[in-house]
């Protein structure tokens, strides 16, 4: 799991991707894994599914997976990980760039999902707010909404791991989370780029992100959304104490009607 690595968020807080686009699938982790209980949150969710929208789908890993099964379409604000997964994905999927808190797009769904913790690089309520009102606002109704969530314990248990390196092709990954409230972290990424003459290149990115207590987004949901349903790493419906403990969780609620 990699929060720190995900594209797509709000333009005035957090830099696109672009540098880094190039080299995201590499260090992001096996996408397989997230798109299966994608599918499977959604199907048992809502078993009629056609039509579905993939926030801050960053080089389309995860998109081109359901396409499979789902007429898909993404969104993200980065434009060097739309060209990334333009070549990836088969041609006719719609790619949007955009906001993902003010997107407006002249299509519905039967699910919009967000997956890799996209909204974690919304640093305020209010803007997690505004993204699931995009997400309402594109859904038909009884549609699905999924997505997933660093937790605040995961993002206080990464700033106290002094660094942590991945090589990968030649190159290496060197992450470093820093905060000094608790509550904005900051993630200092670098990637040292192997150069056919044996040298280093070195590509850095800063992002923030931040959390919230699992019952402060349960009552933004509710706002909006019904059947607000909080899952666990496994797929299952969450405890509180599951809740309490976990690193990342899944939410899925429905658009009424």
């Amino acid at each position: 799991m990699r929060p720190g690595l995900r594209g797509g968020a709000q333009a005035r807080t957090v830099a696109t991707y672009d540098v880094l686009a190039q080299h995201y699938d590499a260090v992001a982790g096996d996408p397989a894994t997230e798109a299966a209980l994608i599918r499977d949150i959604v199907e048992r969710r809502h078993g009629r599914v056609t039509t579905l929208l993939d926030v801050a789908c960053g080089t389309g890993a995860i998109t081109d997976l359901l396409s499979g099964a789902y007429q898909v379409s993404g969104l993200d604000i980065s434009a060097g990980m739309l060209a990334v997964a333009r070549e990836k994905l088969p041609r006719g999927i719609p790619l949007y760039r955009a906001d993902m808190t003010c997107f407006e797009l002249r299509a519905r769904f039967d699910a919009v999902v967000c997956a890799y913790q996209g909204v974690n690089h919304l640093l305020s309520l209010t803007a997690w707010e505004s993204f699931f009102g995009c997400a309402y606002r594109h859904l038909n109704p009884g549609g699905v909404f999924v997505f997933d969530i660093a937790t605040v314990r995961y993002l206080m248990m990464m700033a106290s791991i002094p660094r942590e390196v991945q090589q990968f092709a030649g190159h290496y990954l060197v992450i470093r989370v820093s905060t000094a409230d608790g509550v904005l972290f900051r993630w200092h990424i670098e990637v040292f780029e192997l150069q056919r003459d044996g040298k280093y290149q070195l590509l850095t990115q800063a992002v923030e992100m931040r959390s919230f207590p699992v019952d402060r987004i349960r009552e933004a949901l509710r706002r909006r959304f019904a059947d607000v349903e909080v899952i666990g790493g496994g797929g299952n419906t969450a405890s509180t104490a599951d809740e309490d403990g976990a690193d990342r969780l899944w939410l899925a609620c429905a658009r009424p009607g």
